[in-house]
C-alpha cells in the first residue's frame, strides 16, 4: 500500500496521487528493489512499460526513509537523467542563449528541493508524485521569471549552412518546411530548390524574415504556458502581429517560388 502524501490543497484537501500512479507503485512494491531498477532506466516514454516519473520519485523518497542509501543513489541518478532530458527539451541550446546555465540553475533548485525534502520529511516533493511534469514547469518558470525578459535571448541562428549541394537543415526546420509546403518532401530534398527558397527568405523585409526564421526553427507563434518561448514573446508583440508578418512573408515567398517554377 503506497504511503499517503502529507501535503494538502489550500482548502485542506489532502494530496492524492492519480489512481494510475498508485497502481504503478503497488505493482512495483511487489518486486524486489534490485529488480525494479532496470524498469526505471533505459525505457522509452512511449512504451507501456515505461514507469512514470511520479512513481520514481516515490521510490526515491522511500529509499531515503528506509535508509537504503545504495538504492537511493541509483534511483537518484536515473531521476536526474530524466530531469536533464526534460530540461534539454524545454530549454534548448538552439533556441536560447545561456541555456546551459539556465538548465544548471533549474537542476540545482531541484536537487536543493530534494535535499530539503529528505532532511525535513516535510512533503516538499509531494506534488512531484502527483504531476511531475507540471511541477517541473513551475520550477522552470520561477527561474525564467527571475532572469527576466531582458536576458531571455533567443538565438536566431542561420537556418542552414551553404554547401555545394544546398543548405543543410536541422530536423526542426525540415519539419516546419514539410508543413509549409503541405507535406511535399520532394521540394525540400531538391538542393537547387532549397537554395532558391533560402535566398528568397534573405530578401524579405527584416520583420518578416525574423518571423520566418524563428518559425522554421520550430518556435511557436504563441502559447498559453508562460515558460514556453514563443515568437510573440521574443519579438515583444502580440500574436496577431506575428501572424500578419508570417502571412505576408509566406505570400511573398510563394510568389517567388511560383515564378521560379515557371522558368
Amino acid at each position: 500500500m503506497p504511503i499517503a502524501l502529507k501535503s494538502k490543497d489550500k482548502d485542506g484537501t489532502p494530496y492524492r496521487r492519480p489512481p494510475e500512479i498508485d497502481a504503478w507503485i503497488e505493482k512495483l512494491e511487489a518486486v524486489d528493489a534490485a529488480a525494479r531498477l532496470p524498469q526505471f532506466d533505459g525505457m522509452s516514454r512511449k512504451r507501456p512499460e515505461y514507469v512514470p516519473t511520479e512513481a520514481l520519485v516515490y521510490f526515491l523518497r522511500r529509499a531515503w526513509v528506509d535508509g537504503e542509501r545504495g538504492q537511493f543513489e541509483k534511483i537518484f541518478r536515473i531521476l536526474l537523467k530524466r530531469v536533464e532530458q526534460s530540461l534539454c527539451s524545454a530549454i534548448s541550446d538552439a533556441r536560447m542563449d545561456g541555456a546551459a546555465e539556465i538548465r544548471d540553475e533549474v537542476r540545482g533548485l531541484f536537487i536543493e528541493l530534494l535535499t530539503n525534502d529528505c532532511n525535513s520529511q516535510a512533503g516538499l516533493l509531494d506534488f512531484y508524485e502527483i504531476r511531475f511534469d507540471k511541477a517541473m514547469v513551475a520550477l522552470r518558470t520561477s527561474v525564467l521569471r527571475r532572469i527576466g525578459p531582458a536576458t531571455k535571448k533567443i538565438k536566431t541562428v542561420p537556418l542552414g549552412s551553404q554547401e555545394s549541394d544546398g543548405p543543410e537543415i536541422s530536423p526542426e526546420v525540415e519539419t516546419a518546411l514539410e508543413d509549409f509546403f503541405s507535406g511535399d518532401p520532394q521540394k525540400i530534398d531538391d538542393p537547387a530548390f532549397r537554395l532558391v527558397f533560402f535566398s528568397a527568405i534573405d530578401r524579405l523585409p527584416p520583420d518578416q524574415k525574423q518571423v520566418i526564421g524563428l518559425f522554421l526553427q520550430g518556435i511557436p507563434i504563441d502559447a498559453k504556458e508562460q515558460d514556453v518561448m514563443t515568437i510573440a514573446r521574443i519579438l515583444q508583440c502580440d500574436e496577431r502581429t506575428v501572424r500578419n508578418r508570417k502571412d505576408r512573408a509566406c505570400k511573398a515567398l510563394k510568389a517567388v517560388l511560383e515564378k521560379e517554377a515557371e522558368l
